[in-house]
């Protein structure tokens, strides 16, 4: 019973994650750019395989063409995904799970290309392994159930995410993302020296979660906040967006923002329902051992 409901959260994060970037892709823009225009990655293969010079390849209309046409594609991927992810079982047609494991790693992909567009900052790729990992743990653990492993892979996913997020917000290994500010200054009447203290305490909290998940007297109250602070700061995006007027055109604009970012607080939410909500019986294991670890 507990693994049916971890896999119901399963289902619906990843039909989120995948509805969210497919509306990305397919309304808005992707950073395919940051390795398809990169002079120094491609250049040697642009000039002997293509036999076009860099400038010629880079200005050419049809480059950018292709990269759209790429970038429109994988949001088509990325919507079948998400019509496979909801429905997804053990008996799922061979090719729908082909396309919902090309589409996982498309995820993981995209991430990389983010990661590449920040300068190849770690702490970007894993602040996305709840949005990656979540799709790819549909697919494993639908074949191999394991309920006891399921919720520590997803506590290691959500303990990444939200020290790398702590990380930007603090400012310490690098410096606090521009749109933090800007969206705390857009949401909250606050200067922007208060801003930058309210991000500071919200990324000591973000590392303190992310250790507490784990720890027997602090995972129940870790888990709330986590799964709290993981719905808001995914519906931060839209209210950003009314900052500017509530309109069609401002909800169009953010809400994609908002749909991939909702798993942030369902995997939290699915970790403390299992262990905290859900009777623990007949599962193969101490119901007890599960709550502390």
């Amino acid at each position: 019973m507990q693994h049916k409901t971890l896999l119901q959260f399963l289902k619906i994060s990843s039909f989120l994650i995948f509805a969210g970037r497919a509306y990305q892709h397919l309304f808005w823009d992707a950073p395919y750019r940051s390795i398809f225009w990169d002079q120094q990655l491609l250049e040697p293969i642009i000039t002997k395989l293509l036999a076009l010079p860099w400038q010629d390849y880079v200005t050419n209309l049809e480059t950018d063409r292709a990269i759209q046409l790429l970038t429109r594609s994988i949001g088509v991927l990325f919507a079948l995904c998400a019509l496979i992810a909801i429905t997804y079982t053990e008996t799922t047609k061979r090719w729908n799970k082909i396309i919902l494991k090309t589409g996982s790693v498309g995820l993981v992909f995209l991430a990389f290309a983010l990661t590449k567009e920040k300068f190849y900052h770690l702490s970007m790729f894993f602040e996305h392994s709840i949005q990656f990992g979540i799709p790819i743990a549909l697919v494993y653990f639908v074949k191999y159930p394991n309920t006891k492993n399921l919720i520590t892979y997803l506590k290691v996913c959500i303990a990444l995410a939200f020290t790398c997020h702590g990380m930007y917000a603090l400012g310490i290994l690098y410096p606090i993302p521009a749109n933090f500010v800007t969206m705390t200054l857009n949401i909250l009447p606050v200067t922007e020296e208060t801003a930058k203290h309210l991000l500071f305490i919200a990324g000591i909290l973000d590392v303190l979660i992310a250790m507490g998940i784990f720890i027997p007297k602090m995972a129940r109250i870790s888990l709330w906040y986590a799964c709290f602070w993981g719905f808001i700061t995914a519906l931060a995006r839209i209210l950003e967006g009314y900052h500017y007027g509530i309109t069609a055109a401002n909800t169009h604009q953010y809400l994609y923002l908002v749909i991939y970012r909702l798993p942030h607080g369902l995997a939290p939410l699915a970790v403390y329902w299992t262990c905290y909500l859900t009777p623990l019986r007949n599962v193969g294991f101490d119901s007890a051992k599960l709550k502390l670890h």
